[in-house]
């Protein structure tokens, strides 16, 4: 087909070839025109250029009216003139309620992330009010990990929000967000502080809601293990690219697990999110404390303008 387009031309060019050069070059001028000052402006300059022709001012200063031949050129050229300048006025309308129905779209789905927001929050505080009435300390414990969980999705809506870009989280910021509701949530009144380090990167919102799980599981097992009688020390939370994917560590220079614990729900739970996204869990051998190390391949969608890395204390 293009090859036909361009043999047409080129006998479209054999057979006008005096008057085509003559024409072609206004062509610009009304593409141009159309453009900046609309389609009024385009027809205007098709109907001077035409006006202006050899053949049209050789008919006004002679009386020698063009051959019929050049005739129908002028009125072929008019006519593609005119229509360029109607496509461009359509071309202009497409693109305008594109850009309209865009900035629709990212409306609503803001309205819908800050409602989403809102009643993960709403549910929080439910749950929240449920555990301060619970007298078994078990299923208190339980309901106080289910608000840290809707919490951690609550924030990756809030993310979602600020950031403007459709499905996509501001990773780093949402950890270190994340890191500041957990100390203030778990520590109680231990001096604990909750570092993180993650190098700026955006990934898709189901992938940050996994990564936020996981990190929220692992930092509330240091907590609970780590730290006890009231001893006090650092979590830190690492987050950065490797390879072909991202890696996400978690570590503690406390007492450590004890050997005869068991795998319980929060274990569980970020062996099935790393699972899910098709990475893996490991334990990282430390002197003092315990690690974790959760290597998940997946590949941030954009990387934000600071690349730095940015660590945070709380």
């Amino acid at each position: 087909m293009a090859a036909g387009l361009v043999l047409a031309v080129l006998l479209f060019e054999y057979t006008y070839r005096p008057a085509l050069h003559r024409y072609l070059p206004f062509l610009p001028a009304v593409f141009l025109a159309a453009l900046f000052f609309g389609r009024p402006a385009g027809l205007f300059a098709t109907l001077l250029s035409a006006a202006l022709g050899d053949d049209m001012v050789d008919l006004l200063r002679h009386g020698n009216a063009p051959e019929p031949k050049e005739m129908l050129f002028i009125l072929l050229y008019a006519a593609i003139g005119c229509a360029t300048a109607w496509l461009i006025e359509a071309l202009h309308g497409a693109v305008n309620k594109l850009l309209t129905a865009e900035a629709e779209t990212s409306l609503l789905l803001d309205e819908l992330a800050h409602r989403t927001r809102n009643d993960l929050m709403m549910v929080a505080s439910v749950l929240g009010l449920q555990a301060m009435r619970q007298s078994d300390p078990h299923a208190r414990a339980a309901l106080e990990s289910a608000v840290t969980r809707v919490r951690v999705i609550a924030e990756a809506q809030e993310r979602l929000r600020k950031t403007g870009k459709q499905g996509q989280v501001e990773v780093a910021a949402y950890l270190r967000a994340l890191g500041h509701g957990l100390a203030e949530l778990l520590r109680d009144v231990r001096p604990i502080v909750v570092r993180v380090k993650a190098t700026p990167m955006a990934v898709d919102a189901p992938v940050a809601v996994s990564i936020g799980l996981i990190a929220n599981e692992l930092v509330t097992n240091a907590f609970k293990y780590a730290f006890p009688d009231g001893q006090g020390g650092t979590v830190q939370i690492t987050l950065e690219p490797a390879g072909e994917g991202i890696v996400l560590s978690v570590e503690d220079d406390g007492v450590g697990i004890p050997p005869s614990k068991k795998d319980g729900l929060g274990a569980r739970l970020v062996q099935l999110l790393a699972s899910h996204l098709g990475g893996t869990v490991q334990s990282m051998p430390r002197e003092r404390g315990h690690g974790v190390r959760v290597v998940l391949p997946i590949k941030p969608v954009a990387a934000v303008a600071a690349v730095a890395t940015v660590a945070s204390d709380t």
